[in-house]
């Protein structure tokens, strides 16, 4: 029987994931040229900055509604990106 995680184990485990997807986040936003007219790579970059941006919110979201239940400070910054 498997052991399911506790609320502050989860928000421990967010914290992590979140801190990797802002690193590729940035690092992608770092590399990021725009999007040139009729160009399918181009497009392609953008898509996948966005996805991952809206991949960054969501964990945001998550953490600091689960930060709320627990009644803990926020460890995470309130601006984005």
């Amino acid at each position: 029987m498997t052991k399911l995680p506790t609320d502050q184990e989860k928000l421990v485990a967010l914290y992590k994931k979140l801190e990797e997807a802002e690193e590729k986040y940035r690092a992608r936003l770092k590399n990021f040229r725009g999007v040139p007219h009729e160009s399918a790579a181009g497009e392609l970059s953008f898509s996948e900055l966005k996805v991952r941006e809206d991949f960054v919110r969501s964990l945001r979201d998550e953490v600091l509604q689960l930060e709320k239940k627990l009644g803990v400070p926020t460890k995470i910054s309130p601006r984005f990106p």
